[in-house]
């Protein structure tokens, strides 16, 4: 063995004496250049701080305090003690639950300590519910401290549903923990002016005892806060006559937004922003199931040209492009009364109200003249541009048209129009749009 080998033998044999013998240790400092020295000295370094963890740990449990700094978790040689101390602190919170008065479930844990707790909360059990005496010369029975009260009550602080009790004459007889941070320190709901939810449970108290409706439930939107509620009162009657009135509110504003995107998403094309086909159809059959005679309608069938060539030319990146800007510029184009609806992959309907034939070809040349600008600002090495075909029709004389008959008709005028250019293209001729 060379000489540095056996120096750095020795530091570490001085080392693992003084830890053996009990002795608070530091990090050594080895330096040599041999690497298996070197991987054992780091090793020990990491020995010598678990040990010193595990020795503040258990010198902490030792003097009953259970507030110290706890072994990191990649100290597994701490794991027994760091059980020991959860299953202490466990404990003492449960005693504390006790001393207050309130009622705690038995405790899952090994060893005498839980078989002795548990042993107590049976005992303070059979005690809170044994029956103290009477009220006066009534013979109603007295429950002291009762156990399923307090758990009844552990159970409503708990949940996120805001909880309110009332009497006959509107005073507040108990709030769970959500009520408290929802309406505050409340003695009285009636004549309230904290919440206008207040003033509606009351109201809804009132009307269901002269109506007899119990329970009543209401969905409500409460405008200063911008939340709907879902609001329940009913009532029950205690065995001395007395009527109290459980309430309870229920924050479903997430689940109105959810309800509404989920409205939204069934009516709408994801990619274009423009309704879907199922629901353009939908609209078209309702137009056409009204006896109204004194409008005129239209509809448009429109068709992007040349969009297989984009795709396979520039790729399908640039075919969603050529799609979602004809889009934009149709919804930006029509009116507020009118709609625009994605009919398949490169086809979109138009729905034009109370619109002559005159007013709709206006609009959609105006269509063109976007998509004209968008090319010359934004040039591409393929135009943008659709064809589209025209239709009116109205309500009279009934019977009115059919959706299929009309759509064909649509789509005979657009695939002129696309002809059209095709021809134009063939004479070397521009073409509109």
């Amino acid at each position: 063995m060379d000489d540095e080998s056996k120096r750095v033998l020795e530091e570490m044999q001085n080392v693992l004496e003084k830890l053996l013998s009990g002795q608070q240790n530091n990090a050594t400092e080895v330096h040599t250049l041999i690497p298996e020295l070197q991987t054992l000295a780091v090793q020990i370094n990491q020995l010598i701080q678990n040990l010193n963890e595990m020795n503040r740990l258990a010198l902490d449990l030792s003097q009953g305090k259970l507030d110290g700094p706890h072994p990191p978790r990649h100290n597994y040689m701490a794991s027994p003690l760091k059980e020991l101390h959860s299953q202490l602190s466990t404990l003492i919170w449960g005693l504390r639950q006790l001393r207050s008065g309130y009622i705690v479930g038995k405790l899952d844990g090994p060893g005498e300590l839980f078989d002795i707790f548990n042993e107590l909360v049976d005992q303070v059990m059979a005690a809170s519910t044994r029956e103290a005496g009477s009220i006066g010369n009534s013979n109603i029975p007295v429950p002291f401290n009762s156990w399923r009260y307090h758990q009844i009550l552990k159970t409503l602080d708990l949940l996120h549903v805001s909880v309110l009790e009332v009497d006959g004459s509107g005073h507040v007889v108990y709030a769970n923990h959500s009520a408290k941070e929802l309406f505050g320190d409340i003695d009285d709901i009636s004549g309230q002016t904290k919440s206008d939810m207040l003033g509606l449970i009351a109201k809804n108290i009132t009307i269901s005892k002269e109506e007899n409706t119990f329970p009543v439930s209401r969905e409500v939107y409460e405008e200063r806060n911008n939340t709907w509620y879902w609001v329940t009162s009913n009532c029950f009657l205690l065995p001395t006559g007395q009527v109290f009135y459980f309430n309870t509110i229920e924050d479903i504003s997430e689940w109105k937004i959810n309800k509404y995107q989920l409205k939204i998403s069934a009516t709408v094309d994801e990619m274009t922003g423009t309704y879907n086909r199922k629901t353009g159809l939908r609209e078209l059959e309702k137009i056409l199931a009204r006896s109204d005679s004194s409008k005129t309608y239209c509809i448009a069938f429109v068709d992007i040209d040349g969009l297989k060539t984009i795709n396979d030319n520039y790729g399908h990146s640039e075919g969603d492009y050529t799609i979602k800007t004809i889009a934009k510029v149709l919804l930006s184009s029509i009116r507020s009364s009118d709609m625009v609806c994605r009919y398949g992959g490169d086809e979109f309907l138009i729905i034009f109200k109370d619109c002559t034939e005159e007013v709709a070809e206006t609009i959609i040349t105006r269509m063109y003249e976007k998509l004209n600008n968008l090319d010359r600002k934004n040039p591409k090495p393929y135009t943008l541009s659709f064809s589209h075909g025209v239709t009116p029709f109205s309500n009279n004389p009934r019977p009115a048209y059919r959706v299929a008959d009309l759509l064909d008709l649509a789509d005979k005028k657009m695939y002129q129009c696309k002809n059209q250019k095709k021809q134009k293209k063939a004479k070397g001729k521009p073409h509109d749009g």
